[in-house]
């Protein structure tokens, strides 16, 4: 696993394959870590489907969750990145993006309760405005070993609003964009962290178990130097009677054989229901707490578990982190 170089025309649209779940998907995340609000937003395009569709969340650090989804049709791949007045706007390729919004949004009193039905269909509509900046700090980074995607460590400025109470931000986060078909159906398993620390540096790890296939990718900024991670050893602690993550210690080793040891705690967490077809799912999307030596940092772990008839992971975590 090596990194390769991202070209600007990477930022253009690509051309969709014949493959009916084909998607070009845009997505960034920040936490600002003094009063603790992140932002989790994933656009995808899938002209084969029909369909762009989009995600807001954003945890509040009483606990609580936003939530906007939109959905319009499109039968083309493009880069008018809007849905339902949510906006990405590219401003230059590979250094700087606008995200925008201003609109509804449910409102969990609990991240926690983002499983249950009953607690959506009561949740308040509040209004949620977004207007961020993301501005590039390293060049982008993409692993040859997951074709078709890459990630960009940088920083977000500019404010979000939730029922008029005023956050500002000027912190480090992550993007990502991706394209192309990463199968016939949902993962069997899948484990994400991205992370941003205090000296600059940036973490982002990235493990898919698919029915036949199992892949893992990952980068490394530290000290101005992009790297290439080639293992992961995972160990996760769940918490009592679920299979929620509560934290996370992994060891991992860098292209040029150096290993490293993070660990992560988890401070809020979002159990998200998805069913495509007969396969159901839950992905748990986390803020969470990183220390990588002396180091301390903040981002997002994300576990996506398939599940079973009995709604247990096909995976269990115990033994595949």
């Amino acid at each position: 696993m090596t990194l390769q170089a991202v070209l600007p025309d990477e930022e253009r649209p690509h051309a969709p394959s014949s493959a009916t779940g084909w998607n070009e998907s845009y997505s960034f995340y920040v936490v600002e870590p003094t009063d603790r609000i992140a932002l989790l937003s994933r656009m995808g395009v899938r002209p084969n489907e029909g369909i762009m569709d989009v995600g807001c969340d954003v945890f509040v650090s009483d606990g609580g969750l936003l939530a906007a989804r939109h959905v319009r049709p499109q039968v083309e791949n493009t880069d008018d990145l809007e849905v339902e007045g949510v906006r990405y706007e590219m401003v230059r390729p590979l250094e700087e993006w606008r995200l925008s919004y201003d609109g509804p949004a449910h409102s969990l009193r609990s991240s926690r309760d983002a499983g249950d039905h009953e607690a959506w269909h009561k949740s308040r509509l509040e209004r949620l405005i977004v207007d961020l900046v993301f501005r590039a700090e390293a060049a982008p980074a993409a692993d040859d070993a997951w074709p078709g995607r890459f990630g960009q460590a940088g920083r977000f400025t500019g404010e979000i609003w939730v029922s008029g109470d005023e956050y500002r931000l000027d912190s480090p986060g992550i993007r990502e964009k991706a394209w192309g078909t990463t199968g016939s159906t949902l993962p069997r398993m899948r484990r994400r962290f991205w992370a941003r620390f205090d000296d600059g540096s940036a973490l982002v790890i990235d493990r898919r178990i698919d029915d036949e296939t199992e892949q893992m990718a990952g980068w490394i900024l530290e000290g101005g130097e992009m790297r290439a991670l080639h293992e992961l050893r995972l160990c996760t602690e769940t918490e009592a009677d679920t299979f929620w993550q509560k934290s996370a210690e992994f060891v991992f080793r860098d292209d040029a054989g150096r290993e490293g040891s993070v660990s992560a705690s988890i401070l809020q967490i979002a159990p998200l229901p998805t069913v495509r077809g007969a396969v159901r799912v839950v992905v748990c999307s986390s803020v969470a707490s990183f220390a990588w030596g002396a180091r301390r940092g903040i981002g997002v772990a994300e576990y996506l578990h398939r599940l079973d008839e009995s709604g247990q992971p096909l995976l269990p975590v115990a033994e595949h982190g």
